[in-house]
């Protein structure tokens, strides 16, 4: 039978076991279509034969190589050696272009980009009215918006050449909202994981006038029951695939400064027994710093023993060394917002964590406010470390390959999935980035992650293939009506900025 979207987004809300046993589609069928739009391979398992490349591996072992072909078969590098003859193979003729990992965005708002330039970083007295501008909009977005915004966001992801993504999702408040924007991104095909936080139960919507201080109340709010039964029914009914390409996490309420660590300890307990692969979390340093009793940092974590292998750190500026080493001892992992952290205080700490052999690596952060260009956030990992003399000294030591790494290698290590992707190797998925040198201003000196780190840009990504299947083609994205989608976010932004206005905030 057929299933009008209305009633997809409903089927997320209601739980979708009731609608198997009425006969009505399940969540996979509903995401099925989803195929034919990211241009998945008929045959997934027939081999894809990368002819002649110019390899970046970021794999320490192998180093770059030149004019080289890489297999693909059943998602993943089978096969890494000169002049290969495969005989079911798709060949690639990848004379003269640059392969190299796809790359990794560890923290990333992906439902923000149905906003995009409402807001913006230069524009900076209107930016630090973001949380109320959040406040607004969140309640404004129907479930539509969400599913379109988590599509669309993850298609431009793999369009920027990133093959996985930490969506920390905290705009979606509601049941429905979290349905729809998880199956968004999954319907996108880009990799990673979907972190539901378990906050945020806002009372009021368009037309309603409210005190500001209730309304960041509600948003600030410890998590109720209803949130981890949503978390719990996300993870049932859209990640317990073992092959799925995005995995079920959850990102922690917005508790650090504000709730007592009793109630941070119960919110992280109810969050492991859902075994999430990532409990993802918002650090900064505390100014002024709370009282002892009130979660204020990784210290506190540490004391209460809720630490953990699970552990995502977004941001940790100010982090101490003490707190890095308790993160790194327990597992734990970090992702700094080189771009997304201006134009705070304190600059980004990834090359210090690096440093100190904590998994580190990059994110976008706010894509409504920044970039998409993927490859300018990572030439911001350099760039942010010289707002720090020490974290200078650091920089000073690198190549460029060391600055390529935040986002593949130990990018990759930093969401859990270091020894899946990441670098080209053979045993790995093959998330894989295919770049033209043609265009006159990638330069034909240097080493490939020379070339690579300075020069190249989002106009120059050829092909992507999200663990082997083909996303990206000639510069295109397969089988994806930019035109379509952009009126359609276009529409859907001009309502939600339209009802976000009749809020009145007191």
């Amino acid at each position: 039978m057929t299933i009008t979207r209305k009633e997809l987004f409903r089927l997320g809300a209601a739980g979708l076991a009731t609608a198997v046993a009425t006969g009505r589609s399940s969540a996979a069928s509903a995401t099925k279509p989803a195929e034919a739009k990211t241009g998945a391979k008929a045959d997934p398992s027939r081999a894809t034969l990368i002819r002649n490349a110019d390899i970046l591996t970021m794999d320490k072992k192998l180093g770059e190589l030149k004019a080289t072909d890489v297999l693909i078969r059943n998602g993943r590098i089978v096969a890494i050696a000169k002049g290969m003859k495969v005989d079911d193979a798709e060949i690639i003729d990848a004379t003269g272009k640059i392969l190299m990992p796809g790359m990794i965005d560890g923290h990333r708002h992906v439902w923000q980009i149905m906003n995009a330039g409402t807001l913006v970083k230069t524009h900076a007295a209107k930016y630090d009215h973001y949380q109320t501008w959040k406040e607004r909009t969140v309640v404004c977005m129907t479930p539509e918006d969400f599913h379109l915004a988590g599509y669309v966001g993850g298609l431009l992801a793999i369009d920027s050449g990133v093959t996985s993504v930490v969506d920390y999702a905290h705009g979606q408040h509601n049941r429905e909202k979290a349905f729809a924007g998880a199956r968004g991104l999954i319907e996108s095909g880009v990799g990673g994981t979907f972190c539901y936080q378990v906050a945020h139960d806002p009372t009021y919507g368009p037309g309603d006038t409210i005190s500001l201080a209730e309304a960041s109340a509600q948003r600030l709010a410890p998590p109720a029951d209803a949130h981890f039964e949503t978390a719990r029914m996300l993870r049932d009914e859209l990640f317990s695939a073992s092959d799925s390409l995005i995995r079920f996490g959850i990102a922690s309420s917005n508790g650090l400064g504000r709730h007592t660590m009793r109630q941070t300890k119960s919110e992280f307990d109810r969050a492991r027994a859902l075994e999430p692969y990532l409990i993802a979390l918002h650090i900064h340093k505390q100014n002024p710093m709370p009282p002892e009793g009130i979660y204020r940092n990784i210290a506190d974590l540490h004391k209460a023993g809720l630490l953990g292998p699970e552990i995502h750190v977004s941001h940790g500026v100010q982090m101490t060394d003490e707190e890095i080493i308790m993160l790194r001892d327990t597992g734990g992992m970090l992702c700094a917002t080189v771009m997304g952290e201006f134009p705070y205080v304190a600059p980004a700490i990834h090359g210090k964590a690096r440093q100190m052999g904590l998994p580190s690596g990059i994110g976008i952060d706010v894509n409504l406010a920044l970039t998409q260009d993927y490859f300018e956030h990572v030439r911001a990992a350099l760039w942010n470390m010289q707002r720090s003399e020490e974290y200078a000294r650091i920089a000073r030591e690198y190549e460029p390959a060391d600055l390529l790494d935040y986002a593949t290698g130990s990018g990759a290590a930093a969401i859990r999935m270091g020894d899946m992707t990441g670098t080209i190797s053979v045993g790995k998925q093959a998330d894989l980035v295919l770049l033209s040198t043609s265009r006159y201003g990638f330069a034909i000196a240097g080493t490939l992650a020379d070339r690579v780190f300075s020069f190249a840009n989002l106009s120059d990504i050829d092909s992507v293939w999200v663990r082997g299947t083909l996303r990206k083609q000639n510069g295109k994205m397969l089988n994806v009506d930019w035109g379509k989608l952009k009126a359609d976010m276009r529409e859907a932004q001009a309502r939600i900025v339209r009802d976000a206005d009749t809020i009145t905030f007191t």
